[in-house]
């Protein structure tokens, strides 16, 4: 199963949701979905792909923001 949100990084190094079904960033109340933290962006996506399993599929999503993070503003 592909997972539909995930969180990822950009290039004013923050980190948004991106939505995978549309190919677009989330937006809500006309708001992009960004985060200072890996961590709460994984939390969001998470939370938004189906947050029963929350804390295991968390630490995944953060794991792999991790690996995608190039390294941005440091």
């Amino acid at each position: 199963m592909k997972i539909r949100f995930e969180a990822i990084p950009n290039p004013s190094c923050r980190f948004e949701i991106w939505d995978n079904e549309t190919g677009v960033p989330v937006v809500h109340h006309n708001r992009l979905l960004t985060f200072a933290s890996a961590k709460s962006a994984a939390r969001i996506a998470d939370f938004l792909n189906d947050g029963r399993s929350h804390r295991r599929r968390a630490d995944a999503t953060e794991r792999r923001v991790a690996e995608r993070d190039l390294g941005w503003g440091g």
